[in-house]
């Protein structure tokens, strides 16, 4: 019986791992327009923030994105909330075949963008920027 919960589980987890399999990291080609937009709604959905706001090269170069919730404040600076605590939201780009995906580093959960074009993330693409003297 031990030995059956034990296949069971590690079935389980290799489900889990299959989807992930065949994607790379990856960064966007077009990123304006309605892609942006579904980046956007996408990344929404997974983080429960209401709104995103993104800068026009978020993910261009590199194919992770952190974000935080927008901090409010009183007319003399301090936080309505007080301490904020939240942990920043983190995504990855990957892709796979011709699709482009969206992974919640927080939650784990992925989901498919439609309409984006990404290509494959590779150290000869991979921007650095230059040292400062």
């Amino acid at each position: 019986m031990k030995f059956w919960k034990l296949s069971f589980l590690l079935s389980l987890s290799a489900c889990q791992l299959t989807g992930a399999a065949g994607l790379q990291p990856a960064v966007l080609t077009q990123p304006e327009g309605a892609s942006a937009q579904e980046l956007r709604r996408v990344i929404a959905e997974l983080s429960g923030f209401s709104s995103v706001m993104l800068a026009e090269d978020d993910l261009t170069r590199s194919s992770e994105l952190v974000i935080e919730r927008r901090h409010q404040y009183r007319p003399n600076g301090d936080l309505i909330q007080g301490r904020d605590l939240e942990p920043p939201q983190r995504f990855r780009l990957l892709q796979g075949g011709a699709q482009c995906w969206l992974l919640h580093l927080n939650s784990g959960q992925q989901r498919l963008l439609q309409g984006l074009s990404c290509r494959p993330l590779t150290p000869a693409s991979a921007v650095i920027p230059p040292k400062s003297e």
